[in-house]
């Protein structure tokens, strides 16, 4: 009974303290970004505690049945990506993202190219039923007036009669105007132009997305009625639309010429009773990897594979061509047809189904700035080291400070971002742990609080410790995409940060202590936690430092070495409510981006 009643007492005492609020006072003190953090994890703490002892009910039959078929329709959706994925190489399994070329151009066309009812045409518009003419004569007779092209295609004038102008453009609907005039009315002017356009209606059909008849200007042509349509189906053609005018093809659209060479040559405005027809699609042919314009094109019969590295617009000058895949649909079968030289592609027909791929070599590109003779960013081998790196970059120059040089790794920015997070995370449980137990105490947790505040705010920079002189570690360090590498001038200032009277830079005296570059700084400020000094070495490694005296010497006892370069930080007491642990991790983490800072800042005033 005495063991139950304990028991019970535990849980009790266990639900309330992960249940508790924090302190609103406490809170509304802290920086937003901290109080929403700590507000968002002390919730899900409390509600990870319910969740432990939450009962699971289960006791329905439809449930059972309901849970049953699910996990049905997830086994059978996970043996349908197993067979796709063992249908493919896992590079063509990119093509699956890859969009049909030119299939989004219909989507923007209508509202910017569509033509409107103002009439505007040039001089090669063709007059037609409809259209109506201005004509005003100044001279000997004086009027103003518009003619309707009647369904005989003329239109009548006084003193003068019917004119057909039908099936002309308008420059020689105007000349023949002119003329007449001109015999009827000597000395008089005449200035001629279109006032009204006519609409003409059309049949679009065949693989248009929305087929039907239409309504559209007399100045429209195929790629506005095919605007008009919604664009192309998903079955239907880019490279073949024809305009049919009197059961002939009088005109024919490519969409590709106007998209890839700029070719936008259609002459023949629509007439009603026209018919636009959207042939069936070609043969479609994918192109991924190492080209400038990775999609799915529709290519026309007898058409090679360079017709497709042409509409790719060419191959990138990383592209490997020694490792080129061809993979195509013979016999029902997907077989991988080898592919050695450029050449090739102007010898291979293109057939629907085909699949290229082009592999790009390896390479990447690396930074090198700093006291280096030929400073900048350089493609790199896989192969390629950290010293060849160094050695493209002409090799270091005469003040270069290699003790503090920089090496940037984006795996290591990785792994250091990681470890951020996690000691973020545990600041916010060491401040809720913290202000639970201790409310109505006298604890000082601003410390702390600034300090979580810092963790959050600073960036995971990647830096690695690197010995530049050591010729064999420098050939053991393969180069990575974004890595970077910097290399300071000799300088001979020391760093001093934190609780001190005057932050900033010391000069340098060899053979000096902590506490002597210290007393240059001002000395230590009120707060000062003399007990962890830490020092950041210019070649990126920290060092813990104690000022503690022992009773039978009469001054510190050091074995830090101090170069030029070194960062010196002097913290903030913290309470005993956080662990040494972390803030040693705090402190060293801010200094290594510090240092970074430091190394930049002098980098731009050498510059």
């Amino acid at each position: 009974m005495k063991n139950k009643f304990f028991l019970m007492l535990s849980f009790l005492l266990t639900a309330s303290l992960n249940s508790q609020e924090l302190d609103s006072s406490f809170l509304d003190s802290l920086p937003d970004d901290i109080q929403k953090d700590l507000m968002e994890k002390n919730s899900k703490q409390g509600l990870k505690s319910q969740e432990n002892y939450k009962p699971y009910l289960y006791s329905s039959k439809l449930s059972q049945a309901e849970e049953l078929m699910t996990l049905k329709e997830r086994l059978e959706l996970d043996l349908k990506e197993l067979e796709r994925r063992l249908s493919f190489d896992n590079d063509l399994i990119a093509f699956d993202g890859l969009k049909l070329y030119g299939s989004d151009f219909f989507n923007t066309f209508q509202t910017s190219f569509m033509p409107t009812n103002e009439p505007n045409p040039d001089s090669d518009y063709s007059i037609d039923t409809g259209d109506v003419l201005n004509i005003q004569l100044v001279g000997q007779k004086d009027k103003i007036n518009d003619y309707i092209v009647g369904g005989d295609g003329s239109i009548s004038l006084e003193d003068i009669g019917k004119v057909v102008v039908a099936g002309m453009s308008l420059g020689e609907a105007s000349s023949l105007i002119k003329s007449k005039i001109n015999s009827a009315y000597i000395g008089t002017e005449v200035f001629i132009s279109l006032s009204e356009i006519r609409d003409v209606n059309v049949l679009i059909t065949g693989n248009a997305k929305n087929p039907g008849i239409y309504t559209l200007t007399g100045n429209s042509n195929i790629l506005h009625a095919i605007s008009a349509a919604g664009g192309i189906s998903e079955f239907g053609s880019y490279r073949e639309i024809n305009l049919i005018r009197n059961d002939k093809i009088v005109e024919s659209l490519d969409v590709y010429n106007l998209l890839i060479n700029g070719q936008y040559n259609l002459k023949k405005r629509l007439r009603s009773g026209d018919v636009i027809f959207v042939e069936a699609r070609k043969s479609i042919v994918a192109i991924d990897g190492a080209v400038y314009r990775p999609a799915k094109y529709e290519v026309l019969d007898g058409q090679n594979l360079d017709s497709v590295i042409e509409f790719a617009n060419g191959i990138k000058r990383t592209a490997d061509l020694q490792n080129v895949s061809l993979e195509r649909i013979l016999d029902g079968t997907l077989k991988t047809i080898p592919i050695v030289n450029k050449s090739q592609f102007k010898n291979i027909t293109a057939l629907d189904g085909d699949l290229i791929y082009i592999r790009e070599h390896p390479y990447r590109e690396a930074k090198i700035f700093g006291a280096v003779l030929k400073p900048g960013t350089y493609v790199m081998a896989p192969s390629e080291s950290l010293n060849d790196l160094i050695q493209k970059a002409g090799g270091f120059t005469n003040n270069a400070y290699l003790f503090g040089a920089i090496y940037i790794n984006e795996d290591a920015k990785e792994i250091n971002r990681k470890a951020k997070d996690t000691l973020y995370q545990e600041f916010l449980d060491n401040i809720i742990s913290a202000s639970q137990q201790n409310i109505g105490n006298n604890f000082d947790l601003t410390p702390i609080v600034q300090l979580t505040k810092e963790i959050k705010d600073n960036q995971a920079n990647g830096r690695v410790v690197i010995d530049l002189q050591d010729q064999e570690t420098l050939d053991l360090y393969s180069v990575k995409q974004d890595d970077s590498l910097y290399i300071p001038e000799t300088n001979n200032v020391v760093y001093v940060y934190g609780e001190t009277s005057n932050e900033g830079a010391v000069m340098y005296s060899e053979n000096k202590t902590v506490e002597y570059f210290i007393e240059k700084s001002g000395g230590y400020k009120k707060f000062a936690d003399m007990k962890s000094i830490y020092v950041l070495h210019p070649n990126g490694e920290s060092q813990l430092f104690s000022s503690k005296r022992n009773i039978f010497e009469s001054s510190p006892r050091s074995s830090t070495i101090i170069y030029p370069g070194s960062i010196i930080f002097v913290p903030r007491k913290l309470d005993e409510a956080t662990p040494r642990r972390l803030a040693t991790q705090a402190y060293v983490s801010i200094l290594g981006n510090l240092g970074i800072a430091l190394a930049s800042l002098s980098s731009i005033n050498n510059n």
